[in-house]
């Protein structure tokens, strides 16, 4: 969830509930304020009968109107206590019940007890306390709207340039050599995080050409070394006597050089590839390569007895053919090596694909490390050096390509796509 959504969120949940905390609260206050009012009218009715009764000693004579209305009652003992109440009461002007303000209170005239019920109707307050209610709550609805929309407005110009940062390291790859441009900001948490990226990047760009000089430097220095190793186990393997002592060491030294012969070549090619010293103007005729490197591999697929099914289009890109050549030539490898007896290579290509799938005793690979260097599956044997992939992930990499891996029906698919 973006931030700003959830902001909105909790802000709208806010609002609405002070809103409706709002409302009934103001309910309640405007309610009591406008019955404590209609409670003094009352009051001061009472103290109008009350005077009438002690100036003439006698009942006042009370016309009722639709909004008020007087009634006394003969009782046997005195009212002690006024009290008051609010109550649906049958009004003979209206010829309907209606809610009506109550006040009881006694008085006693020439020795006989009365209870006398001042009623005022509350249907005024209430139509006043409605409309009040509608006008406040209008309002308040109004000016939390547009709190919201301001919100959503300001703080969606805040936060652009935090977007086109985002959007800019999203761009950014390190394998290009290419520096991170931010955006200015006015915003000063904004501007320290550009800055602090940038400065962050500039040192991740300079120990990456670091390590680059020092694998590229150190791949270099290793070939005078290991063809002084390769001729010498070479010379010592013509020297019958010798051979004849320790063969056993010497086919061990030899094996151990190819070996790391190959991951030389590996790392100078990725070093290569890495800084870009390939140009990519060469026409490839992708079907034709397909088709030559199986049949160079074609005795290596009939020891395994491997069923190879190919459907391939007529398919040319402008490229490089030495590269092309190292793609087809790992992602073939790979399918055979990891196959088993009797398995079986599936190569599709057309303008748009290159794929090849094999099927394999390995269970499904780690999707988040299969291209990392030097990753091997624990099954696998260990005559590899885990760049094969690698190298074919940079060759992608450099063309423009997508390079991705699946695993169904027990089938391991790699799918080069060329758009």
């Amino acid at each position: 969830m973006k931030l700003f959504t959830k902001y909105n969120r909790i802000n709208i949940f806010t609002s609405i509930l002070i809103f409706i905390c709002g409302c009934v609260a103001f309910y309640f206050v405007l309610n009591y304020i406008l019955i404590h009012q209609l409670d003094e009218s009352l009051e001061t009715e009472k103290a109008e009968v009350e005077k009438y009764v002690t100036q003439y000693n006698s009942l006042p004579e009370i016309i009722n109107t639709n909004d008020q209305q007087v009634y006394f009652a003969t009782i046997e003992t005195p009212v002690l206590h006024e009290r008051y109440l609010s109550k649906k009461t049958w009004n003979e002007h209206e010829q309907e019940k209606e809610w009506m303000r109550t006040l009881l209170f006694g008085i006693t005239v020439q020795g006989k007890h009365y209870q006398v019920t001042v009623q005022k109707s509350q249907e005024y307050q209430e139509a006043l306390l409605k409309l009040i209610i509608l006008v406040a709550s209008v309002m308040i609805a109004v000016i939390l709207l547009s709190g919201y929309l301001i919100n959503r407005i300001v703080l969606k110009n805040l936060w652009k340039p935090f977007y086109q940062s985002i959007n800019e390291i999203s761009n950014y790859h390190l394998h290009k050599q290419q520096s991170l441009e931010l955006p200015a900001s006015e915003i000063d948490e904004f501007a320290v995080l550009n800055k602090s990226l940038v400065d962050m990047t500039a040192r991740v760009e300079a120990d990456y050409k670091t390590l680059k000089e020092f694998t590229g430097n150190a791949a270099h220095e290793m070939q005078t070394p290991l063809a002084v190793i390769s001729a010498n186990a070479e010379s010592l393997m013509q020297d019958e006597a010798i051979l004849k002592l320790h063969h056993e060491a010497i086919f061990t030294i030899e094996d151990a050089v190819k070996r790391l012969s190959r991951l030389n070549q590996s790392l100078l090619l990725l070093t290569k590839i890495e800084n870009r010293r390939f140009e990519l103007n060469e026409k490839v005729d992708w079907d034709i390569l397909v088709k030559q490197r199986l049949n160079e591999l074609q005795d290596l697929i009939a020891s395994q007895n491997i069923t190879v099914n190919i459907t391939a289009d007529s398919i040319s890109t402008i490229f490089h053919q030495q590269l092309a050549d190292i793609l087809i030539t790992n992602l073939l490898s790979n399918a055979i090596r990891y196959n088993f007896e009797g398995g079986s290579i599936d190569i599709q290509l057309d303008s748009k694909h290159l794929t090849i799938s094999n099927t394999s005793a390995l269970p499904e690979l780690e999707t988040t490390k299969i291209f990392s260097r030097f990753y091997r599956h624990p099954q696998t044997k260990p005559d590899g050096n885990g760049l094969g992939l690698s190298i074919v992930q940079q060759i992608c990499m450099l063309a423009g390509y997508s390079l991705h891996y699946q695993y169904a029906d027990k089938m391991h698919i790699f799918s080069v796509s060329f758009t």
